[in-house]
């Protein structure tokens, strides 16, 4: 760990101590000045890959999520807790992983129980709006009515096109006009989730462009069980058609390379799309008198594989599934325009807020205060990210899970078959490295850390074998 990062267990003393304030100006932002606390914006995607955005893809079009994420932090390393949707989005409102909260795939009864009903993992709303914070929810909830599980005010949108959410939200900040209660306000989007609707202007923008495909794209997934998106010992892929018109393309196998690219063309200009609603929600911060006191936290619910590995869709431990784009944006803050390499969880965001806000911690959460990276981007705040994703099955323990260090990622799947990638040297993760000698200790200390977690977790599934 780097110098200029705190333990945790320093962290906690300092705000139980009232030391919230000295801790952040050590961090890289101004000092929170009393009744100053910063408000909080997040703009949650869907399905959106990590190289689906312009700063890291020049093909892609975004240039307001450009502009932000270089005014910020981006955070190269970003994995989210699972990449399927309601999951993923029950682990960033309490903290913890699916096997904790008990919403392992897309039922989210396990999370009304454990979230709502027993408040064993009080959500981020609840926390924050007995903070003294006016929270606020519109979009894609997954989750059920957003003022059951701790928000003030709110609404589930089911618009594909996102247009009544953005305007629900813009509305919302035109009233926080001369108020400085502190606000948390969550855009959940459903783009780019199929179906696609970008319309024909942003359509235009990718008639003719040249789209790279990366080097391991298949038409169709080999047979081992870590490309498997069902129940153990299927051979199952999610999203296939071979024939549908462009702006209705699956994403998934068989598909040709010139299948792929017509999907591709649609996928970006639905994002363009996306990117041009995020600015005028921008502007409409701006206009609330708010830009310059709010913390906007942009990532995606999960990945996606864009034909990578021969599958669409997520629900794998590949790096188009687990690593998402995520970067923080925030006008006091003094050391902008940095691209951290440091291991994130989105379980982080959770205790990065509470951090932010000079709120105590909780000891429930899984995640780590992301703060000391405004400071120094190169700081390591972990030794491995994990992510899993059992919930194809509905039941704890059934399908993959992975944890990923600097240069390895270690995979165990529902067959109990072992994967070992060299990130460095296969950042595509084309080769199983397991039968290697030379990778022997790698092995042994992956196996060590996968069994931690999940014993951390309960984690039902056998652990991998004792080196």
């Amino acid at each position: 760990m780097s110098s200029t990062s705190i333990s945790r267990k320093e962290f906690m003393a300092r705000v139980a101590l009232g030391g919230a304030a000295l801790a952040l100006s050590a961090r890289g932002q101004e000092p929170v000045q009393p009744g100053r606390r910063p408000n909080f914006l997040v703009i949650l995607t869907d399905d959106l890959a990590y190289r689906a955005v312009g700063y890291n893809n020049s093909a892609v079009k975004t240039p307001n999520l450009d502009r932000l994420a270089g005014e910020g932090i981006i955070f190269d390393r970003t994995y989210i807790a699972t990449p399927i949707c309601a999951a993923s989005r029950a682990s960033l409102l309490t903290g913890v992983f699916p096997q904790q909260h008990g919403s392992v795939g897309l039922d989210p009864e396990g999370f009304h129980r454990s979230a709502i009903e027993e408040r064993r993992f009080p959500t981020l709303a609840h926390t924050l709006s007995g903070a003294g914070y006016h929270t606020a929810f519109c979009g894609k909830s997954h989750l059920g009515p957003p003022r059951d599980y701790g928000f003030i005010e709110g609404e589930e949108h089911k618009d594909g096109t996102d247009d009544e959410p953005l305007a629900w939200a813009s509305r919302f900040l035109a009233g926080r006009q001369g108020d400085e209660t502190p606000f948390l306000l969550w855009v959940a989007l459903r783009q780019p989730h199929i179906p696609l609707k970008p319309g024909p202007e942003w359509l235009k923008l990718y008639e003719s462009a040249e789209l790279p495909i990366d080097p391991n794209f298949l038409e169709s997934p080999p047979p081992e069980s870590q490309f498997n998106q069902g129940l153990p010992g299927e051979h199952f892929y999610r999203e296939w058609s071979a024939d549908a018109p462009a702006d209705q393309l699956r994403s998934g196998p068989p598909r040709t390379r010139e299948q792929l690219l017509a999907f591709m063309r649609v996928y970006y200009a639905t994002i363009s799309r996306m990117d041009s609603q995020v600015g005028a929600l921008i502007g409409a911060l701006k206009a609330s008198g708010h830009y310059e006191n709010t913390v906007i936290f942009f990532l995606s619910d999960n990945g996606y594989h864009l034909g990578n590995h021969g599958l669409g869709n997520k629900i794998t431990m590949h790096e188009e599934a687990v690593r998402v784009p995520m970067f923080i944006h925030w006008a006091r803050m003094r050391s902008s325009g940095k691209r951290s390499e440091s291991l994130v969880s989105s379980l982080d965001i959770y205790p990065t807020m509470l951090d932010l806000a000079g709120v105590g911690p909780l000891p429930h959460l899984a995640g780590l205060p992301l703060t000391p990276l405004f400071q120094d981007p190169a700081a390591q705040l972990r030794v491995f990210a994990a992510s899993e994703c059992v919930g194809v099955g509905g039941k704890p323990g059934m399908g993959h899970r992975m944890v990923r260090t600097k240069n390895w990622k270690y995979v165990l799947t529902d067959s109990n078959e072992e994967v070992l990638f060299d990130e460095s040297g296969d950042p595509y993760e084309m080769t199983n490295a397991v039968g290697a000698t030379a990778n022997a200790d790698a092995l042994a200390a992956h196996r060590r850390y996968m069994s931690e977690w999940m014993k951390t977790v309960g984690d039902t599934h056998a652990p991998p074998p004792e080196t």
